[in-house]
């Protein structure tokens, strides 16, 4: 779902929903595509939530804005960089070179 509202066009015209290029595990890219940035992490990519009925989901972390603006300093709650597990992203992506060149 967080990708359906974030990036439901990411890149097709070069244009819209393209960001600094980013460097998250195995990804380089500069779409923003929320959950992909955690899919190659190797923290939890899934953190559980259990509602008033006990019934417990599986959220899929994702990126906040912040993360792909480079904010040096998250205005998110709490400064974090992802959500729902803050410790998914800790810090922001080095500043990367197209294709995340040397």
């Amino acid at each position: 779902m967080a990708e359906t509202f974030n990036d439901p066009f990411v890149g097709f015209d070069a244009v819209h929903n393209i960001t600094p290029w980013w460097l998250s595990g195995s990804q380089c890219q500069n779409f923003l595509e929320v959950g992909d940035v955690v899919e190659s992490l190797s923290a939890n990519v899934t953190s559980p939530v259990q509602n008033i009925l006990r019934q417990t989901y599986s959220l899929s972390n994702v990126a906040l804005l912040q993360w792909f603006e480079f904010q040096e300093h998250s205005d998110a709650f709490r400064a974090a960089y992802s959500f729902p597990d803050k410790a998914s992203l800790p810090a922001l992506s080095p500043f990367e070179n197209p294709g995340c060149a040397p």
